[in-house]
């Protein structure tokens, strides 16, 4: 009895002790455990205090590639990625997602925090109107929700009303300038975007780096020869007859090497014709113009025969008729105003006689009388985020588009456009007749131009059946609805931001969404405007519309 006691005795001491061993060897488990999950916190911190301390910090990590740090007692692995594009240097507006690793022994805890980019809008973009010299109401009337800032003067000419606040270091308030409220004082320069085009945080920067371009030589310009083959040097391509032939003819030219022989007609309707579809502008005139040589007299003119898609008859635009004596080299000149009814299919120029005999043309131009040498237009088009009917036609997903026209205006009317523009070195940007225009991205500015801006905007609606062109297609509906036809109206409107290094003038009938921001100076002459800044924007700056890099904010809720 004594042994077997001593033996439980000693049982029970061996068992005491293990106990002991094991409640060590766990107490030291949770010990090394919550170290290392105070060590993968240190992660995160040392991750933040990285990219607070650090504006390239973009440029030092690589979006899943650990970096590891020994500390005391243990080591960390933090990793940052992109959950947007996966690159982690390409866009300061990101956001990054940590995730960081502690090590304590055989303890392994693993901690990830969700950081987003903690945007502010320059205090000058908070505004309807910004400029740095001058802002001029010059016999306008003025609405908006917003105030107009100006670091040096705002003045007036005539009998304004401006139904707006303004801020400025000087004011002319004498006489009949109306407006809600007038202070002068001001803490500038305001924090406001940067205008250096050079700049790498130039506020068409990011813009312009993921944009589509669109070549000057794309664009349509004045003066332009848009028929083709004209004066027959090599052969007679591009030309057709039905009823007759074409024959390229060396005997007989008014210049160069040859004339076309036309023979062989049917009636005086078989005559040479030429496809000018992708010229066709309805509203606008042509100068069309020819040298004839006929066999025996008779009455010559031009025609253009448009298809459209609402009459199975084509609309045929006549030119005067210009009689041509036998023998003698004669020119023929008529301006032509074509229309159709619906889309058009396609549009063919011809060359219309009297008489069903042979006779000889060479020399033959087409030109559009209101487009002018020296401006490239975009005009009676659809441009947007699925459209581009420009050049190669390459689209941009975000609806950024960027143009150099050097020594040249760029003028932009009669047209729908769902995406954002950047011009550089043009003379002067001009928007005129009516443009329905809206950014895609959340917003984004509308024009952007290092030049001059004019608003010189005439009509209230763009109606598709004026430009004969279907602005809504299914490939780009507006405010979610599309068709085929001609039948629709949008208002003359844009949406977005329009920023200039130079002067702007407000003379149009837009209705516009802030801030209109100059560099120089804005002069609003409109009869009737609206400014409406849209308060969204304060919250969700557009890039380039507030200092970047910004800073990153931590979401607390995010830490798992």
């Amino acid at each position: 009895m004594a042994m077997g006691t001593s033996l439980i005795v000693v049982c029970l001491a061996v068992a005491g002790l293990q106990a002991v061993r094991v409640q060590r060897r766990m107490n030291d488990a949770q010990s090394e455990i919550a170290n290392a999950k105070k060590i993968a916190q240190a992660g995160i911190e040392f991750a933040q205090l990285s990219i607070s301390s650090d504006p390239l910090w973009r440029t030092k990590f690589t979006h899943g590639v650990p970096v590891t740090r020994t500390t005391t007692g243990g080591s960390f692995s933090v990793t940052l990625t992109d959950p947007d594009d996966g690159v982690i240097s390409n866009q300061t507006t990101d956001p990054i997602v940590i995730t960081s690793t502690g090590r304590v022994g055989i303890a392994n805890q693993k901690l990830s925090a969700y950081l987003e980019p903690q945007t502010k809008l320059y205090a000058a973009s908070r505004s309807s109107l910004y400029a740095t010299t001058e802002i001029l109401f010059h016999n306008c009337n003025l609405t908006s929700n917003e105030w107009a800032f100006c670091e040096q003067l705002i003045r007036k000419l005539g009998n304004p009303r401006v139904n707006m606040n303004c801020l400025s270091t000087s004011g002319d308030t004498s006489g009949s300038l109306s407006v809600q409220r007038f202070v002068l004082g001001g803490v500038w320069p305001m924090t406001k975007p940067d205008m250096v085009k050079t700049s790498s945080g130039y506020v068409g920067r990011y813009y312009i780096d993921n944009s589509v371009t669109l070549l000057a030589s794309d664009l349509p310009t004045g003066g332009t020869q848009l028929v083709m083959n004209g004066g027959f040097e090599h052969d007679n391509s591009n030309w057709t007859m039905f009823g007759g032939s074409l024959t390229r003819d060396t005997t007989q030219r008014k210049t160069g090497l040859a004339s076309c022989l036309v023979g062989g007609r049917i009636t005086s309707l078989s005559s040479p014709s030429q496809n000018v579809t992708n010229h066709m502008l309805k509203g606008r005139s042509y100068t069309i113009s020819f040298w004839v040589r006929a066999v025996e007299a008779q009455d010559f003119n031009a025609a253009i025969s448009c298809y459209g898609s609402s009459s199975v008859l084509p609309n045929i635009t006549k030119g005067i008729n210009v009689p041509v004596d036998a023998g003698v080299w004669t020119l023929v000149s008529n301006i032509i105003s074509p229309d159709w009814s619906g889309v058009l299919n396609s549009a063919w120029l011809q060359i219309g006689s009297s008489k069903s005999s042979n006779y000889h043309f060479d020399d033959a131009s087409f030109l559009n009388n209101d487009r002018v040498p020296g401006t490239r237009y975009i005009e009676n088009i659809l441009l947007s985020d699925t459209v581009n009917p420009f050049g190669s036609g390459a689209v941009s997903a975000n609806g950024l588009y960027s143009i150099s026209v050097p020594g040249e205006n760029l003028l932009i009317r009669d047209c729908r456009i769902n995406g954002t523009i950047v011009v550089t070195d043009s003379n002067k940007t001009e928007l005129g007749n009516a443009i329905s225009w809206e950014p895609v991205g959340r917003n984004f500015p509308a024009l952007i131009s290092t030049e001059a801006i004019n608003d010189l905007t005439t009509n209230v609606s763009l109606i598709e059946s004026n430009i004969g062109v279907n602005l809504n297609p299914s490939t780009s509906p507006y405010n979610g609805t599309f068709n085929a036809d001609v039948s629709d109206a949008y208002p003359c409107t844009i949406k977005g931001a329009i920023v200039s290094n130079r002067d702007i003038l407000l003379k149009g009938v837009s209705t516009l969404t802030g801030p209109v921001m100059s560099d120089q100076t804005i002069t609003v002459k409109a009869a009737n405007l609206s400014i409406n800044f849209p308060s969204d924007m304060i919250v969700n700056p557009p890039p380039g519309f507030f200092a970047d890099p910004p800073k990153m904010r931590l979401i607390p809720s995010s830490v798992q």
